[in-house]
């Protein structure tokens, strides 16, 4: 019989009904007695008659009865009321971990932590000969402390039973069983739980399921026969140990993954070490936020912290120790005064010397160095082969080396203090020492390096001889480069050409398939057409194929990616529509 909120089942009211599934329903109910909260399970009035439901409800009391972890909701007891039998277990307030994933991102040190929880769960459960079978976020429930109770051992399995019906065999969620589950195999073992507990960690790692589609066939055919994107293509920062244990864990083939949860779990807690996380059942402590508000993503150079538990406080140190420290700090504060004091002199000695170079200046600007004397100024003549066109701009000049260990003034400023406030020359001739043992440009001979003239029609103004070669070095237009363009331009643009003619030959590949499967599909069809959207989305291959075709030939980069880009999302539409 179905109960109402306020009903009472021998000696306990019903409170509130906490969830239904296919087999029965679960209430929220209080004790009579002891006032103590707690869940009651019972089977749907439906199903009371069904032998093999109720095989299945009486051995998950049995199982749960054998079974005592902290991260196993436990069984408080069973009994028959009006011949039906009703199961009291541990009542856990928090939320199932599905739930959480579904909310958006998880912090990794949460995630990783509730998985190694379940480990330490199933490693109990397999030494016992027992195996879960159904591990799935949904039966993962986290508590506001960050502890995690693996709950519905519904259609677990002894290792002795034999009771389980072929029928039986193949429950649990698709999404996550393991292939030799699918099949029904009678060889299903604790590595199977393993599988499932490895697609679990994949969606906690990159917030998505390895395998997806649209009908049930699909995602068994996959979960058989297909391997899944490493999860460090889709969240590069996942580390690559991590990595390696997911697709350890979700292997095709049993001999392949770990081969006990004890295994897994302490390669999972080597990697939680190594990215610095805490691998106790303590750690989770520090998952409470994640069960209501996502919290900051923690610092890059720090551990997380908060995860820890708090230091003990610093033992009272003897009357010795503080003396120390005090007399220390006293050393601190007076280390202190005086660089406060040598700054006060310093500053004192160096600003009558800069008011007085910026004066001297001429225009008052201020000099780029200050702790030293301004480098001394000559002023030449310009070369006799200076055209005239230039003879009425000012006189360049020329500084001269500064003492040693002394740095040198820019030569634009020391020509700005040198001259009047009219705005330097763009190439200057001013003298400076070698800097990184490279020869500075100087003033040359005319014999050997004519002076730089004013700009004429039959050569670019200096501006544009200095910008030249920075347009050569970019890459952006949608044409072959010139071909006065530098060897290091040309030879980037055939390597972008060359990647993109691989994607062009590689989607041919594909969309060739895809359009041979979508023929193929048409002919079993018996006449009838294929969805309008798909013979849309084909078509518009096909012109797209051809567009960057022609781009490539006419050697236009952007264009060709462009057009294989919408060419690869409309062969992604054609591959999910064929389940490949």
């Amino acid at each position: 019989m179905a109960y109402e909120v306020g009903d009472r089942v021998g000696d306990y009211e019903i409170v509130s009904v906490l969830g239904a599934g296919g087999m029965g329903k679960v209430y929220k109910v209080k004790n009579t007695l002891s006032d103590r909260v707690e869940a009651m399970k019972v089977l749907l009035p439906s199903l009371t008659e069904n032998a093999d439901v109720m095989d299945r409800f009486l051995r998950e009391i049995k199982v749960l009865g054998s079974l005592d972890h902290p991260a196993i909701a436990a069984l408080r007891t069973a009994q028959r009321v009006d011949n039906q039998v009703v199961m009291i277990m541990e009542y856990i307030e928090g939320r199932p971990l599905d739930d959480l994933l579904h909310r958006g991102a998880m912090r990794r040190e949460y995630g990783l932590s509730f998985i190694a929880q379940v480990l330490g769960a199933l490693e109990y459960a397999h030494k016992r000969g027992i195996v879960h079978r159904d591990i799935k976020p949904s039966n993962m429930m986290v508590t506001a402390t960050g502890q995690v109770k693996l709950m519905d051992f519904g259609i677990a399995k002894l290792s002795a039973d034999r009771k389980l019906t072929a029928t039986g065999s193949t429950l649990g969620s698709l999404y996550y069983m393991s292939p030799e589950q699918i099949q029904g195999a009678d060889s299903v073992d604790a590595r199977s739980d393993l599988y499932s507990l490895g697609i679990c960690l994949y969606e906690v790692a990159t917030g998505q399921r390895p395998f997806d589609a649209g009908s049930e066939y699909s995602l068994m055919s996959k979960h058989l026969n297909e391997s899944p994107r490493p999860p460090i293509q889709l969240d590069p920062t996942i580390p690559d140990a991590l990595n390696q244990i997911i697709l350890m864990a979700i292997a095709k083939d049993p001999a392949q993954r770990f081969q006990s949860a004890a295994a897994m779990l302490a390669a999972l807690n080597s990697v939680r070490k190594e990215m610095g996380f805490e691998v106790t059942d303590a750690a989770a402590s520090g998952a409470a936020a994640a069960i209501s508000t996502p919290p900051p993503p923690p610092s890059p150079t720090k551990p997380l912290q908060a995860m820890a538990p708090p230091p003990p406080p610093r033992p009272v140190q003897a009357p010795p120790a503080v003396v120390e420290q005090k007399s220390r700090r006293g050393l601190y504060i007076a280390v202190g005064s005086l660089a406060t004091v040598g700054v006060l002199v310093a500053a004192l000695l160096v600003i009558p010397k800069f008011l007085h170079t910026g004066a001297a200046g001429g225009g008052g600007s201020i000099p780029t160095q200050v702790a030293n004397p301004p480098a001394q100024t000559t002023v030449v003549s310009p070369p006799t082969s200076q055209p005239a066109a230039d003879s009425g701009s000012p006189p360049a000049a020329v500084t001269q080396p500064p003492a040693a260990g002394a740095a040198s003034i820019p030569s634009s400023t020391a020509a700005q203090h040198a001259t009047s406030p009219a705005p330097p020359k763009p190439v200057t001739t001013a003298q400076r020492p070698p800097i990184g043992g490279q020869a500075p440009f100087q003033q040359q001979p005319p014999a050997q390096s004519p002076p730089v003239t004013a700009p004429t029609p039959s050569s670019p103004p200096p501006q544009q001889q200095a910008a030249a070669p920075e347009a050569d070095a970019g890459n952006d237009e949608d044409s072959p480069p010139p071909a006065n363009a530098s060897p290091a331009r040309k030879a980037a643009f055939r390597a972008s050409m060359n990647a993109v003619r691989e994607s062009y030959n590689n989607l041919s590949i594909r969309a060739a398939t895809a359009k041979s499967g979508l023929q193929g599909l048409q002919s079993q069809m018996g006449g009838m057409n294929l969805r309008a959207d798909i013979r849309e989305t084909a078509t518009r291959v096909d012109y797209l194929m051809n567009e960057a075709q022609a781009s490539l030939r006419a050697g236009q980069l952007k264009t060709a990616q462009q057009n294989i880009q919408m060419a690869e999302r409309g062969v992604e539409r054609l591959e999910k529509f064929l389940g490949r």
